[in-house]
């Protein structure tokens, strides 16, 4: 065990699901905390419960900070916005982006920390997303790292230094899957489309392709969407059953 407790902030997507699981081995007690911040529907914070209570976490903390759909234009929270189609792009900043979130992300973090008296915070970000989102970088890390000690009360006493892990910080999305495969994460609750239909991905945005891709990189079927198939088998086959017994009492 690498230490006593730590806090992972959890999104419900790949990334930060294949962290919670690579946490769960290294510490003995793990919290998870989710943000609602106004982004354009509220299924990752559906598919981030799921997977806090599968991975058995201490405590799941979901705090509102929907005020950053008013600090800065990103088509994640602003509805009048077009999220875009397509791959990432090589570099650039991307509509996407919601200004300083992750910063203030690690922020209140921190303070949860501080105040439950937990040393680590463990972070999915990879590297890809460093060539379209600023504060996902190593120095991002590193500075947050910075910051958080210069602010805590634990630090300040001497009790414990706050350290910032980013075990997937190497990694491309295709390895963090393997990773997580190895790991046991269950993929098929994990959320990354950022403009749902219906409960489905929409298989067109950003994240989606680069989900796409990296499942068929690594040679696996994408078990989200096995298991959507699967349970819409389920409920036409139902619906079936219902109607012929209505047909023939």
């Amino acid at each position: 065990m690498e230490g006593d407790k730590c806090l992972v902030l959890l999104s419900g997507g790949i990334d930060s699901s294949t962290a919670l699981w690579w946490a769960k081995r290294r510490f003995r007690t793990v919290h998870a905390m989710t943000f609602d911040y106004g982004q354009r529907h509220s299924l990752e914070l559906e598919y981030a419960k799921k997977l806090a209570s599968l991975a058995g976490v201490e405590k799941h903390v979901i705090l509102r900070l929907d005020f950053l759909a008013g600090l800065g234009r990103s088509a994640l929270t602003n509805r009048s916005l077009e999220v875009p189609k397509g791959p990432y792009p090589d570099r650039g900043v991307i509509s996407t982006y919601v200004p300083m979130r992750n910063s203030l992300f690690g922020v209140v973090a921190g303070a949860y920390m501080d105040a439950n008296g937990i040393g680590d915070l463990v972070l999915g970000v990879h590297s890809e997303d460093v060539p379209n989102y600023p504060d996902t970088r190593p120095e991002w890390a590193s500075a947050l790292e910075s910051l958080l000690n210069s602010g805590s009360a634990l630090a300040f006493e001497g009790k414990k230094r706050v350290r910032v892990h980013t075990p997937l910080i190497s990694l491309r999305k295709a390895d963090i899957i393997r990773l997580g495969l190895s790991l046991g994460v269950p993929y098929e609750w994990t959320w990354s489309c950022y403009s749902p239909k219906d409960g489905w991905p929409c298989g067109e945005c950003p994240t989606c392709v680069q989900r796409a891709e990296a499942f068929a990189e690594v040679g696996v079927e994408d078990p989200l969407i096995l298991r959507l198939n699967r349970e819409k088998k389920e409920v036409k086959d139902a619906q079936g059953t219902l109607k012929g017994g209505q047909d023939h009492p």
